[in-house]
């Protein structure tokens, strides 16, 4: 499943439409007509945890989006001898599990295999928004909001991180790296870890996070996320180097930090990793 890093840089490209009216398709259903969008052009898009919205010029109607274990957002620029309309005179290829496609003079949007294509009003939007947590990469979210709903729970804090009603965003392996990076045993009850602790687990979240949006993967070993961080302050491309965690997919290997043994178990829905030896559990 796309974490929210992921699903804010699939914003990030759908924003390349903006402007540009298109030719809308795709099934139709109960709740997603794309002809009610067509001719309309992009006008913003957002992500909020992992959940995409595409708000489109002339209609009160947005594109709701969530991808789940095989959904996939792709954003093409293509060359298309275009029509006296600006637009395209001929379609591509309809590919697997379309859901929603959007044509303009420059570029082709498609949305695949989601769990969930809707469109909202705003006052569906809106009830999106409310019943999600704060998202560490959106400037709207407020830290102490995500802490108190992290503290006042006696459930366990890698329950927690993955329940999008809490936080949003945070995805298994951002779950055990950060977890691991924090100390922090995820079996610790949300209100037995210390505020402090919640708040720099809160800031350790955005920095991963906005590392893994700009890289356009998850970056989080200490070596690699220096050096991916430096590059991106000097506006330069992240290579794809050989994906290394501490805990995450590291099952009865060293823990890099103490040496102990990484563990697993199934939590919700989820397999944890973590290290029973430097990661602290709070009672």
């Amino acid at each position: 499943m796309a974490e929210g890093h992921a699903v804010h840089g699939m914003a990030g490209r759908v924003r390349r439409l903006v402007g540009q009216p298109g030719r809308s398709s795709g099934p139709v259903s109960d709740v997603f007509d794309p002809g009610l969008l067509d001719g309309l052009a992009v006008a913003d898009a957002e992500a909020h945890g992992k959940h995409l919205l595409v708000h489109l010029d002339g209609t009160s109607r947005s594109g709701h989006f969530h991808l789940g274990m095989h959904g996939r957002v792709s954003v093409r620029h293509h060359r298309r001898a275009l029509g006296a309309d600006g637009l395209p005179r001929s379609h591509p290829p309809v590919p697997d599990g379309l859901a929603w496609r959007l044509l303009t003079g420059s570029f082709l949007l498609e949305v695949t295999r989601p769990t969930i294509c809707e469109l909202l009003d705003p006052e569906g939007v809106a009830r999106l928004h409310a019943r999600l947590g704060p998202d560490p990469l959106r400037e709207d979210a407020d830290p102490e909001t995500a802490v108190a709903r992290l503290h006042r729970s006696r459930r366990p804090i890698g329950l927690l991180l993955l329940d999008q009603s809490v936080v949003s965003g945070i995805g298994n392996v951002y779950r055990a790296e950060l977890l691991w990076r924090a100390r922090i045993d995820p079996h610790s009850p949300g209100n037995a870890v210390p505020v402090e602790a919640l708040r720099a687990l809160w800031q350790d979240a955005i920095d991963l996070m906005g590392i893994g949006l700009g890289a356009g993967w998850i970056v989080t070993h200490p070596d690699q996320f220096r050096s991916a961080r430096d590059l991106l302050v000097r506006g330069e491309v992240v290579p794809r180097w050989p994906k290394r965690y501490a805990v995450y997919l590291r099952r009865g290997r060293p823990c890099p930090r103490c040496g102990l043994t990484v563990v697993v178990e199934r939590m919700g829905l989820q397999t944890a990793y973590w290290c029973p030896g430097c990661q602290v559990l709070h009672a």
